[in-house]
């Protein structure tokens, strides 16, 4: 996987070192080599295999705060309904959700059988949100694809959720089972490069 800049140039290619005499290859450390360097590793000076870019670090302060504030609430919440317990209830007769608004028969004509009954409305229909150029996510029948789109389809960077059993590329025999992922590029709706298959709890590389 590779880094670009605004301008399109890539500024680092990720990889991992299949040394296994090197430290960073039992740590299974990815490694960021910029573009001007020799994609090898920087302690043994092996070559590298290209891999995508390590998950950004998780802000455990936020998710600490996160709970505290839930907690809170929750907290708040128990307070207020068992305050509200102790109160006598009221009833109220209210007219049923489900009753008809009077309609004003003075834009209505009747008798006669050409008469007009007004229609009832059920709301507006909502707007067609589906992300078509960016980042998002789509159902593609047999998984769920998030990552780079274009025109509706993956085009770019991005990883495939399966949920039915598929074969990930009709060149090779692998196929995923419910729950598997794919993470690689893609181009025009298809596998475009070097990806990795992750089943089992085991991670296999794939090429088209």
């Amino acid at each position: 996987m590779t880094r670009t800049n605004q301008t399109g140039h890539v500024r680092a290619r990720y990889g991992m070192c299949l040394n296994d005499q090197c430290s960073k290859a039992k740590a299974k450390e990815v490694q960021e080599i910029s573009a001007r360097k020799e994609f090898v590793c920087e302690e043994c000076g092996k070559p590298l295999r290209e891999c995508p870019p390590p998950p950004p670090p998780t802000n455990w302060l936020k998710i600490v705060l996160i709970v505290v504030v839930v907690a809170a609430l929750g907290g708040g919440g128990w307070y207020f309904i068992s305050s509200q317990a102790d109160k006598p209830s009221v009833v109220v007769d209210e007219p049923p959700t489900d009753s008809i608004a009077p309609v004003d028969t003075t834009a209505v004509p009747t008798g006669g059988p050409d008469t007009k009954k007004p229609v009832e409305t059920t709301g507006k229909k909502e707007p067609d949100t589906k992300i078509v150029n960016g980042r998002g996510t789509v159902d593609l029948g047999y998984g769920t694809y998030t990552g780079d789109l274009k025109n509706g389809k993956p085009h770019g960077y991005g990883v495939i959720t399966y949920k039915t059993s598929h074969k990930i590329v009709s060149s090779k025999d692998f196929v995923a089972n419910p729950g598997d992922t794919f993470e690689g590029e893609f181009r025009d709706g298809r596998i475009s490069g070097l990806g990795y298959w992750k089943h089992d709890g085991n991670e296999t590389a794939v090429k088209p």
